[in-house]
């Protein structure tokens, strides 16, 4: 069993160069593991890492994906040649992937292995199992190392260890195709995205709360429903008690027109769809 090393999300922040407040919503998101101890949140750093690698490569432009996938396609030619070439698997092959499949433990991994190298496509796996392909890549990952690592019995057989070497590489490939495929389709902001925006950098005195609700608002620098927002995601609804000139009757009140507005949820008032969308 592998320990895992925790650190600090302040230490992480300074250590890797990113804002707490973004590491507190990735947690939220479930996309690192963390636990809460005293009142601090503490990282799993393997994790965070994958996290914050997962991140940067969405965040390549559509030319640095490219340059990528060229880089991969010229460093095994030879070996993609040889996989193109064999249309269908052969007898041994199949054999071979049955072989390795056995030696996966994990249940999700080793389906994941057969249908990819029987089947061929990555993207169809996901689609198929209904998983997102961000959120297949630490699976995939694993996946890839896992097999490399059992991979040591082909050595005598020289076409099927190419064959098996190139559709790992073709693999890499195809999820870097699609992770260029999704970010394309990011970029296109969709319609939910872009009223959300909108939405949070509404002046909060168009928000239709009472006029000295608005007023002692703005006073406090909260000038749109972002800022409230994020005040809010932060330290809890509760905090607007803590403004001068404002009660809990007043902040009921704010909570109940967030709610009419369809901006908090009518099962959970402390929660807002909005607050995904804080980062854009």
């Amino acid at each position: 069993m592998t320990t895992k090393q925790w650190i600090g999300i302040e230490e992480a922040a300074k250590k890797y160069q990113v804002s707490s407040r973004r590491i507190n919503t990735w947690c939220k998101k479930q996309e690192i593991t963390c636990s809460e101890i005293d009142h601090y949140l503490m990282l799993d750093e393997d994790s965070l890492l994958r996290c914050i690698e997962r991140h940067t490569q969405l965040s390549l432009t559509e030319k640095e994906l490219e340059k990528r996938k060229e880089r991969l396609i010229k460093e095994s030619e030879e070996e993609i040649f040889l996989l193109q070439s064999m249309k269908e698997l052969t007898p041994v092959m199949r054999q071979i992937i049955k072989e390795l499949a056995g030696m996966i433990q994990n249940d999700n991994r080793r389906r994941m292995f057969l249908f990819i190298a029987l089947e061929g496509s990555f993207k169809e796996y996901c689609k198929q199992s209904c998983q997102n392909t961000y959120n297949m890549q630490d699976e995939y990952q694993r996946l890839i190392r896992e097999i490399k690592n059992r991979t040591g019995f082909l050595k005598t057989y020289k076409d099927e260890m190419i064959h098996l070497k190139a559709a790992l590489r073709l693999y890499e490939m195809y999820y870097g195709k699609d992770c260029l495929y999704t970010m394309n389709t990011e970029n296109q902001m969709t319609k939910e995205e872009k009223e959300a925006i909108a939405l949070l950098n509404t002046p909060i005195e168009n928000l239709g709360f009472e006029v000295r609700a608005s007023r002692v608002l703005c006073e406090q620098g909260i000038q749109t429903l972002r800022d409230l927002l994020e005040l809010t995601y932060k330290y809890g609804w509760n905090r607007l008690t803590k403004i001068r000139d404002l009660g809990s009757t007043t902040q009921n009140r704010i909570m109940k027109r967030l709610q009419e507005l369809n901006i908090l949820d009518d099962t959970d008032e402390d929660v807002s769809y909005l607050y995904k969308y804080l980062d854009k």
